[in-house]
């Protein structure tokens, strides 16, 4: 219950009056009185059309999206505001960004939404690109300018800021514990982003303030984004578009999806429960380290390995519904104070049938490790190590 004057007076929900069940029922008996007068005091402009379930409650059945609301509305917000204030100070340009962008090595999982070069117009407040390009841009920003910036530099510290809450807004499991931590970064975020950019505040960086609450409610937003559903509505859009068919369009997709929908069911391995490599040479077992001679032999189920027997070294493997490339890093614990412990993949191994990995132990910094391990399966198996 607050009036869009009134945004920039509250960071936090403490002094808000928050809707509920009664009092929107309170505002739905108000419209029957005095429809116009209503609408403009309390926002509410008609009934919604699910109040008719029995147990469907409108003010705590919505859960936000965070692809609308930060993807797409805080993170440009906050992207060009800080660009274009670095630009002007002539700490870093925008044909600065760009070049770093071009040269910017992108890994896998971020080829498929890389960010466009950034226009003139960002320096308008308009960031071109998806939802994943946006928030790609987000996480490799300070790769890009962060070694222009100077220490204590009052812009760049409300991206951090904004970094901070979006890193724990955005996470798929969070502790309960964290919740507080949260609300008072987003309070602290927005004092910030008002003392350094006055003329600037929008509802969305207001819904910031509800975000701990709700996650509360509903657990990891991250879950109940729409980025899922707009991934399936790409396919329809394509499909409206190739196929020039505009007298009855909605069957034709629905058409079109039940007979790609057939064809994928059909497959005997739509799930991808069958293991597969991608890469594979031949190497006699004798050619590889003798470290690693060791570990296969004696962590195998085969109890004599010839020297003379053929190894296969992979590139890739997918098991168990997930891909290994040799590179890639992961994951596979946390230590105190939150401190993640991760693996890079070094080799890829297949021995009579059997899948080897090779495994080394890297900081945060990707220095490693003296430590290495060679196991067989997949990462869930870290005990074999």
């Amino acid at each position: 219950m607050i009036t869009y004057s009134n945004l920039k007076a509250h960071v936090n929900e403490d002094s808000l009056q928050i809707r509920s069940s009664d009092v929107h029922n309170y505002h739905l008996d108000a419209l029957k009185e005095n429809d116009q007068l209503s609408k403009q005091t309390y926002g509410v402009v008609k009934e919604c059309p699910f109040a008719e379930l029995q147990y469907f409650d409108v003010t705590r059945a919505f859960p936000p999206d965070l692809m609308h609301d930060f993807l797409e509305g805080i993170i440009p917000i906050v992207v060009c505001k800080v660009i274009t204030a670095l630009h002007q100070l002539k700490i870093v340009t925008l044909n600065d960004i760009n070049s770093e962008l071009e040269a910017f090595t992108f890994g896998k999982n971020d080829r498929g939404h890389i960010p466009q070069t950034l226009p003139q117009s960002v320096l308008k407040r308009k960031l071109t690109g998806s939802a994943a390009q946006n928030l790609c841009l987000f996480r490799i920003l300070p790769f890009l300018i962060g070694h222009y910036i100077p220490e204590g530099e009052i812009h760049w510290d409300i991206y951090l800021k904004c970094r901070e809450i979006g890193d724990l807004i955005l996470s798929p499991c969070i502790r309960k514990s964290i919740i507080p931590v949260l609300s008072f970064q987003i309070g602290e975020f927005l004092s910030s982003f008002q003392t350094v950019f006055p003329n600037t505040f929008t509802p969305k960086l207001h819904s910031h303030i509800h975000y701990p609450r709700l996650m509360l409610e509903f657990g990891p937003l991250k879950h109940l984004w729409c980025m899922r559903f707009e991934g399936k509505h790409q396919y329809f859009k394509r499909l409206s578009h190739n196929t020039c068919n505009f007298k009855n369009l909605c069957y034709t997709l629905s058409k079109r999806h039940q007979l790609r929908q057939c064809w994928e069911l059909t497959s005997l391995d739509i799930l991808h429960q069958r293991s597969y490599t991608e890469g594979e040479r031949q190497v006699p077992f004798r050619s590889l380290p003798f470290d690693i001679q060791e570990g296969i032999a004696l962590k195998s189920e085969v109890e004599d390995i010839s020297k003379e027997e053929k190894v296969g070294i992979v590139s890739s493997l997918l098991t168990n519904n997930i891909k290994y490339k040799v590179g890639d890093t992961i994951i596979i614990d946390v230590v105190e104070e939150d401190i993640p412990i991760f693996m890079k993949l070094e080799k890829n191994h297949t021995v009579q049938g059997s899948l080897a990995y090779l495994w080394k132990m890297t900081d945060t910094q990707d220095i490693q490790l003296s430590l290495s391990c060679l196991f067989f399966g997949g990462p869930e198996k870290m005990g074999c190590c």
